[in-house]
């Protein structure tokens, strides 16, 4: 096992009418896990600040969790509960017409300078609910979100040393916004995050 940074933020939206849907991206960073919560909350707040960027205002920031290891059944050295005592903060982008069905979600990728033991470029991608279609109808993502989200791509990759893989050093070497949604099953309830020991 190696110390890495990962960081997991973890999103609430109205799905289905359930008003506590829960969705997450985890990242991690080529710089050394901080040392303290006064460090992590620094990077935390570097992390959510662009995050909110993409989020309309009926998505909130709710949990996160931070990680010095990249093992993947790690437990987690930091946590943030905005709910207490609340309210979690909201996204601060723009509430899109049309708006993507709850399942459905765009998906954000950066391509990075490591391959894969099959020889293909390992990439990076976090999928976003909530985002815009086109006002013209068809089935492509609204220019302007697109240009949110490669605003996001751009920012993620200048924190912390930039991102890397959770178990390869590597170095991003572009990165760029799939034009059309893809679909992102929800209702899907994976192991809560481990508590530190």
């Amino acid at each position: 096992m190696a110390a890495v940074t990962g960081l997991t933020l973890v999103k609430r939206f109205t799905y289905r009418g359930d008003t506590l849907e829960e969705f997450s991206n985890t990242y991690h960073f080529k710089s050394a896990p901080p040392g303290d919560d006064a460090s992590w909350t620094v990077l935390l707040n570097d992390v959510a600040l662009q995050e909110r960027k993409v989020m309309p205002p009926d998505v909130f920031h709710v949990r996160a969790y931070g990680y010095d290891s990249d093992d993947e059944n790690a437990h987690h050295v930091f946590q943030f509960d905005w709910t207490v005592p609340g309210p979690p903060p909201p996204g601060t982008g723009s509430a899109w017409t049309p708006k993507f069905a709850g399942d459905q979600a765009s998906c954000v990728w950066w391509k990075t300078d490591k391959l894969s033991s099959r020889g293909k470029p390992i990439y990076l991608r976090k999928y976003w609910h909530h985002g815009g279609m086109g006002p013209g109808g068809g089935d492509t993502l609204d220019t302007s979100y697109q240009g949110i989200l490669d605003t996001y791509a751009t920012a993620m990759n200048g924190i912390h040393g930039g991102l890397r893989a959770r178990r390869q050093d590597c170095n991003v070497v572009a990165h760029g916004v799939l034009p059309y949604p893809t679909t992102r099953t929800l209702k899907r309830r994976g192991k809560r995050p481990r508590t530190g020991s």
